[in-house]
Order: C-alpha cells, then sequence, then structure tokens
C-alpha cells in the first residue's frame, strides 16, 4: 500500500507539456515522442495515464515506463521516475500550446491509424493505415509504395559494399498502438559475402495513420587488427528505384555554405536528412533510369577514414504522400514541462532547482539571474565560435563536417614534427552536452536543448570508442582533447581512454530520457558497462576521474536498475574512503590500481581545480545513499586543499590552482557545509560563485564552458527556498 504522501500525489499528477513550433511552418498532427519524469510515489502504473489537449479533450497517446525510482526496493511495486509518451501535435507556425498529463478515469481516442505487423517467415509486412511496407529478413532493407530495394552501399577503395550482400536481424524493437520501432543489425557486405566493411544498426519507425518513415542509420567500425586500423570511406548512399519516371537531377553540398535544407521530392516521394548542410558533404540524385541516392558521403569528396572504434549516425524521412517534412527533421517539435516540474516539484534530477525568483529568495535571486546571464552569454559564444573558421595547411574550416557537428576546435598544431600535430577537438569535455542539458531543466531554454541533443549525437558516435582490440575498453571514451577526435593528443596513438579523466555519458542518458533516442540509450549502456570492466580511478593524476566514474555509474543503476552499477559506485567511494586514510591494504584489496603518496592523507591529490568534479558526485552519493561516514570524508578532502599553501590563499581568499575553476567547487563546499554544520565552508562557496559570477568573463571555448557549468548549475539550489544555509 502506498503512503499517504503518495496517495496524494496520485491524485495531483497533473503535468503541463508545451509545444512550440519555432520554424514558421504549421504543424499538422506531427508525431512527438516526449520524456517526463515522475515524483516518487506517485504512480506505479500508466493505466489510467491520459494526454489531454490544449481544447481539454483527451487525444490518442500512448506510454511506456523508462524506470522506477530505486528507492522504492522495498515495495511491491516501485514507483515510476521516468515515462515516455507518442502523441501526434498540431500547432500553427510560431505558435505555443499546452497539453496536459493526468490520472484521469477517462476514454482515450482511437490512434489516428490501426498499427498492423504481419510476419510472412522471410519478411515483415507493416500497415499504418494510408501506408504499408516491407522489410525482408535479409536482402534490401525495405520495399514501400513507388519505391523499392531500398539499400545502403558503401565505397571503399574500389568495392562496394552492400547492406543487402551480408546477413542481417530483424526485430520488432517496440511496438505501440501510436508507432512501431523495427530494428535491423548486420554489416555491410562485398558481392562475394565474405568480406565485410562497417557494421550498421537501423531503426524504422513507422506512425499510425502516417504515410512516412523515419530512418535512424548507424555505421560503426569493428574490424581491424590494432585501433589505427580504418576503412576508407569513398562514398555512402541510401540507395533505391523509383517506379514512376521523375526528371533527373544531382545537388552537392561538399562544405557548409550554402546552408541548404536537407529536404527533395522525388515525385510523390520525399527525402529528408537531418542536419544535412551542418554534416557536409552530403548529395541528392535522381538519375535517368529512375535510381534515386540520398548520399551520405558522396563520391566526389575527399576519402575520410573511418577508424576502428568510430560510428556516426544519420536521421532520415521517407514521405510517400508528397509532403514537405523538412520541419521535423530541422526543428523537430518538443513537449517539454515546466522547469520546476523537472526539478522541485519531481526531485527526478537530484539538487537542482529551477531558475525563477519563486525558487530562490529575494537576496539571492540579482545573483542567480547574473549567473544565468553569465551561462548564457558562454553558450552563445561557443555557437557564434562554429562559423569563425580557421586556417590549416592553407585551406580554411569551420566547425561543421560529418564528424565534426556538434563538437568544437581545442587549438591547431602546425609542426609537423610533434607527435601532437593536426587540429585538436573538444571532445565533449567535462560532458558538454550534459551542462546543456541541465541549463534546459533549470530554464526550459529551447537553444540549449537543441544545442545539448548536437552535441549529445557526436559525444554517442564519435567520442565514445565503440570498438576496441582489447574487449575491457569497448565503449571508452576518447580522450581531450582528441587529435583529429579520435587520436591520443599526447603521444598521436590512436586508442581511447582506460582512464575515467575523460569519462562523459550523462549527457547520452538526459537525451534518452527527455526524447527518447534510442541510440543514446544504447551508446550510455555500452559506455557504462565500460565502467564497470575497467578499473579506471587514477586519484593521484586525474582526481576528476572520482566523480566522472561516480556520475556514469550512478546514472546507469537510477535508468537500467542493473546491480553491477550500484556495485560498482560503492567500490570507488569504497576506493576513495581507502585513499584518503591511506589503508593500503584494503586498497589492494580492492584492486584500485592507484598509487598512494603519503602527502595525500585525507585529501584527493594536489589539483585542487579538480575537486569539483569528486566533490559533487561524491556529495551525490552522499544523499543518495545515506552512507553515514561520507560527509566527512568530504569535508576531510576540503580540509586538505584549505591546509595547503600552494592551493588556498586564506587572506585573498582564493583558490590558487587554476582559480578560474573555483566556480566548480561550490556545490560540494555548500554541501559540506550543510553536513558539518561549519559556515566557513559556506562562506567560501558563495564568495566564490559570487565573485566569478560578477566578473562574467566569457569564454568561448567548449570545454571552458562545461568546466564552469557543468558542477557549479548545482550551487543554486543551496540559494533556494529549500535549503537550509549556515547562519
Amino acid at each position: 500500500m502506498l503512503p499517504p504522501v503518495a496517495l496524494f500525489l496520485l491524485a495531483a499528477v497533473d503535468v503541463p507539456l508545451t509545444v512550440e513550433e519555432t520554424a514558421g511552418v504549421r504543424r499538422v498532427a506531427e508525431p512527438v515522442t516526449f520524456g517526463v519524469p515522475l515524483p516518487r510515489g506517485a504512480l506505479t502504473d500508466t493505466e489510467k495515464l491520459r494526454l489531454f489537449g490544449p481544447d481539454g479533450k483527451p487525444v490518442a497517446a500512448d506510454f511506456r515506463v523508462v524506470n522506477r525510482w530505486w528507492e522504492d526496493q522495498a515495495a511491491q511495486v516501485a514507483s515510476i521516475q521516468w515515462l515516455h509518451g507518442d502523441f501526434q501535435a498540431s500547432v500553427p507556425a510560431h505558435g505555443k500550446l499546452t497539453y496536459h498529463l493526468r490520472q484521469q478515469e477517462v476514454d482515450a481516442p482511437e490512434p489516428p491509424g490501426k498499427i498492423l505487423v504481419t510476419d510472412t517467415g522471410g519478411a515483415l509486412t507493416i500497415s499504418t493505415g494510408p501506408l504499408q511496407f516491407t522489410m525482408p529478413r535479409q536482402g534490401h532493407l525495405l520495399d514501400a509504395p513507388g519505391l523499392r530495394g531500398v539499400d545502403f552501399l558503401l565505397r571503399s577503395d574500389e568495392r562496394i559494399y552492400k547492406l543487402s550482400q551480408w546477413p542481417s536481424q530483424l526485430t520488432v524493437e517496440e511496438q505501440t498502438p501510436m508507432k512501431v520501432i523495427l530494428k535491423r543489425t548486420g554489416a555491410h557486405g562485398w558481392l562475394n559475402k565474405n568480406d565485410k566493411a562497417l557494421d550498421y544498426v537501423v531503426r524504422v519507425t513507422a506512425y499510425a495513420g502516417k504515410s512516412h518513415l523515419r530512418l535512424s542509420y548507424s555505421f560503426i567500425n569493428r574490424q581491424g587488427n590494432c585501433m589505427s586500423d580504418f576503412v576508407r570511406l569513398d562514398g555512402l548512399r541510401l540507395e533505391a528505384r523509383l517506379q514512376k519516371p521523375v526528371v533527373a537531377t544531382r545537388m552537392e553540398q561538399l562544405q557548409a555554405e550554402p546552408r541548404r535544407r536537407g529536404w527533395f521530392q522525388a515525385g510523390r516521394i520525399g527525402f529528408g536528412l537531418r542536419w544535412f548542410w551542418q554534416l557536409y558533404p552530403k548529395a541528392f540524385e535522381v538519375r535517368q533510369d529512375g535510381t534515386v541516392r540520398l548520399e551520405l558521403f558522396p563520391e566526389t569528396a575527399r576519402p575520410q577514414n573511418i577508424y576502428m572504434g568510430v560510428a556516426k549516425t544519420h536521421e532520415m524521412i521517407l514521405s510517400f504522400s508528397g509532403e514537405d517534412l523538412s520541419a521535423q527533421l530541422d526543428e523537430p517539435l518538443y513537449a517539454v514541462a515546466p522547469p520546476k516540474w523537472y526539478t522541485r516539484d519531481t526531485k527526478a534530477l537530484g539538487r537542482l532547482v529551477e531558475s525563477s525568483p519563486e525558487a530562490i529568495p529575494p537576496r539571492y535571486w540579482p545573483l542567480v539571474e547574473r549567473y544565468d546571464r553569465w551561462l548564457k552569454a558562454c553558450r552563445d559564444a561557443v555557437l557564434a565560435k562554429r562559423n569563425r573558421g580557421y586556417q590549416f595547411e592553407g585551406r580554411t574550416f569551420d566547425e561543421y563536417g560529418m564528424m565534426n557537428f556538434g563538437d568544437a576546435v581545442h587549438k591547431i598544431i602546425t609542426d609537423h614534427n610533434r607527435p601532437d600535430y593536426g587540429v585538436h577537438w573538444e571532445t565533449e569535455y567535462y560532458d558538454f552536452p550534459h551542462a546543456l542539458f541541465l541549463h534546459f531543466f533549470r530554464s526550459g531554454d529551447l537553444v540549449s536543448l537543441r544545442t545539448a541533443v548536437e552535441a549529445a549525437a557526436h559525444l554517442a558516435d564519435v567520442d565514445i570508442s565503440h570498438w576496441d582490440v582489447n574487449p575491457a575498453l569497448h565503449g571508452a571514451p576518447r580522450t581531450g582533447p582528441g587529435l583529429n577526435h579520435w587520436v591520443r593528443y599526447s603521444n598521436g596513438e590512436f586508442s581511447a581512454s582506460s582512464s575515467w579523466a575523460f569519462y562523459k555519458n550523462e549527457g547520452l542518458f538526459d537525451r534518452y530520457l527527455l526524447t527518447g533516442d534510442l541510440w543514446s540509450r544504447d551508446v550510455a549502456r555500452l559506455s557504462a558497462d565500460f565502467g564497470v570492466r575497467n578499473h579506471g580511478l587514477d586519484i593521484q593524476s586525474n582526481t576528476r576521474s572520482i566523480g566522472h566514474g561516480l556520475f556514469a555509474m550512478m546514472k546507469a543503476y537510477e535508468v537500467f536498475g542493473d546491480r553491477k552499477y550500484l556495485d560498482r559506485a560503492h567500490w570507488i567511494i569504497d576506493c576513495v574512503h581507502a585513499w584518503q586514510d591511506g589503508q593500503l591494504e584494503k586498497l589492494q584489496a580492492l584492486r584500485c590500481g592507484v598509487r598512494w603518496e603519503p602527502q595525500f592523507r585525507g585529501g584527493y591529490s594536489h589539483q585542487s581545480w579538480m575537486y569539483g568534479i569528486a566533490l559533487e558526485a561524491m556529495a551525490q552519493a552522499s544523499w543518495t545513499f545515506q552512507r553515514p561516514e561520507m560527509p566527512d570524508y568530504l569535508r576531510r578532502a576540503a580540509d586538505w586543499v584549505f591546509a595547503n599553501p600552494n592551493e588556498w590563499d586564506p587572506h585573498r581568499r582564493i583558490f590558487l590552482n587554476a582559480p578560474v575553476h573555483a566556480v566548480m567547487l561550490t556545490p560540494g563546499l555548500a554541501y559540506i557545509a550543510e553536513t558539518s554544520g561549519q559556515s566557513k565552508y559556506w562562506d567560501i562557496a558563495l564568495e566564490s560563485f559570487r565573485r566569478q559570477t560578477e566578473a562574467a568573463e566569457v569564454t568561448d571555448r567548449l570545454k571552458l564552458f562545461a568546466q564552469l557549468f557543468r558542477n557549479s548549475q548545482r550551487f543554486p539550489w543551496y540559494l533556494s527556498v529549500e535549503a537550509t544555509r549556515p547562519n
């Protein structure tokens, strides 16, 4: 039986979901997938959950439980923490409408069409009502009205490898009244059916009552004998045969300019590609023989080496009604809850507070306002830097391109004699997308949301190694800054990092939870499993590895519920405590692999600027797991910093080791003040937060943005009406 507070919440669930149209195009019954959290104890099932339109009438929708509050383990049925929903939204151009998610016993309308999946043995036939198409289990990808033999072709050197020429597996991954997702996995094979190039994952989504399909196509390089082995990419395309004649045409996008939208018509069939110009080079062609090609990498472009462990995802729409659906790709609709719901109302994101004068007392609200202005100014500077370009070997480059978009240039080394010669990329350092998602959750800012989605897409494909010659490193992070994305900056080796110093995956969980993106879920699990297999805790040289490892394990356990992630989180905490105590035998028994030094007893290392990540993660773990010994260990770590003259100047009250990162320390110090009752930690946290916020030095560096705002967005909670602050 649920406690009285849970019964109250169950009756009180009423979540406004706002849908805003930003492309200037009227949307009519556009499919929308949304993720929304619920308070602990509010709901245990979705049986009576309904979605109501702006007119107050119920609309057709379905809901799926994503995860449950793990704190409810003792309950017979744990309550829902996050759920995903699907519906079809209609919004006028530049309009904004609000739907409501409620627990109410009313009949919901039938979906706009009935989805039927028929297994004929060698193929699946799917009907959405107006559209019927077929997906063979082997051979080409699909057949649909007016379009036959849809296939993916990859040219490497003088060979053409095809999706249709390699054994594959086809499954129905999800099926609800509103949509069906079919997943096909395999490789691109040569005509002898013995040699292959890149592996792939294709997801085809069909919607009730709709005449279009969404495709998510990811290629992955899982072949080679060493990490420097590569598949040379000379061309890559979706190819099919049109059943009706169409005028021949060709269009190429070999650079970011001109910025053409990625929508093409071939008779009544529309072909759309998301981030078309941003992911250049691209092309589209209809040939005289009726062959149509959506070129993800044109053969006219300079070849691209796809090194082992690298993946790339492209999202497409095939429309069979003649309707232009480019807005669905370029600026998809999001159904989003108010910031207060994501933060204080549900507490699903931990100690995070919305940016609002209702949440922050008057004496602190001007400070939080200035902080958010600073954050947005830095974000906008990072985005503006994309267009400025840079010179390298006599050519002009920008931050767009198939393997670049979503990332940012760190620096360029032009000396050929150095092992780090080339272009260095930020590789989503310090989980840049997660910092942006946190800002969206706090503010509802759609620019941060869209930028976070772009960055998370890059993180999933390029900044996490999908394969390694060492199986323990499957899912390992790329080092940062990454030389040409996938090479170590320090020695020029083609290898991912065995350390957790560059570990980052919370942004992938954010994207999955908020939008339902399944590729982000898959890569988040791959990355989390790397953290279970690999001992990447190198406290003495990368104190931030404490935080990065804990963030990954706690989030993986929260979302997936697998005990191995929880055990790993406790293992990290046990190692850190043994390190602080100098218990060498315990460290050896735990198989930490760290190199302890007596000078660090009580602390972590001499890198005080990295303490922010470590303290925040340990603080989150402390109030989440309620391990009574943890607050004292956190206090001892902070005391180690304050006792060292190379780290802290007590007269000027500033951190000496990279003072620009002082704001990173503020939420950890605030938690220490809360649990110890000693105001000195609070005073330093508040002074540091205020000093940097008032200075508001704008950066256009992606890495520095993530360092500044990945941690510090947790500090306003300690300024909020919910917090108890020292006197």
